[in-house]
């Protein structure tokens, strides 16, 4: 009769998720997976399958919560345009001078997505369903008279996706949030805003032409 198990899968993930996110695929050991989750060899064979099959689901969790982050801007109270600005605002504060975890999402990208297609399958995926959440973003402002209605909006969301990713790049490297929010300041000019944008982001809070 098999022994119940005595640890909880998600915590394990989790776990093993911050340990990648620190070395990524190739530089964690299965030494250093195990010393991290606390299972022993066997468990993890058992539960899991393997390294590789840990660190998928690993992966997969931290992009699933990459997109929801960025879904989240499509709703709230505010208008969308501010919302917008609100998240490259949130992005530059939480990433700058490497104050928040790293990635395992971004460092999987880098590291695998040439060389792995299951990791860049998932990559792709993740940044489509990021692109589609600002790009709907956009079209609501369009809607609410806040962003010229001609503006692709699509080109406008993949181009937020470069930017608010890159941003959290860059913060991971110790980028300071002074110079993250310069660039998500900057970032806005990209956007044909109307008038009465302007008026809702409010005039004390910098030239938005």
């Amino acid at each position: 009769m098999p022994r119940p198990r005595t640890f909880d899968e998600a915590d394990v993930v989790a776990r093993a998720r911050q340990a990648f996110a620190e070395t990524g695929f190739a530089g964690t050991s299965l030494d250093t997976l195990l010393e991290a989750t606390g299972l022993a060899r066997q468990s993890l064979y058992n539960t899991f399958g393997g390294k590789k099959e840990l660190f998928m689901r690993a992966f997969l969790s931290d992009a699933e919560e990459a997109v929801e982050a960025v879904e989240a801007i499509r709703h709230g109270t505010d208008s969308p345009i501010v919302r917008i600005r609100s998240q490259l605002v949130k992005v530059a504060i939480a990433h700058g001078e490497a104050q928040a975890p790293p990635s395992l999402f971004m460092k999987a990208a880098v590291e695998l997505s040439a060389q792995d297609s299951e990791v860049a399958t998932a990559v792709a995926e993740a940044f489509e369903a990021m692109r589609k959440h600002y790009a709907a973003c956009i079209a609501e402002a369009q809607a609410a008279g806040e962003i010229d209605a001609d503006a692709d909006a699509d080109s406008l969301g993949a181009y937020f996706s470069a930017v608010i990713e890159g941003m959290s790049t860059l913060g991971g490297t110790g980028v300071p949030r002074s110079t993250l929010l310069d660039i998500g300041f900057t970032s806005m000019a990209a956007i044909p805003i109307t008038a009465e944008g302007r008026m809702r982001l409010g005039t004390a809070d910098g030239d938005w032409s």
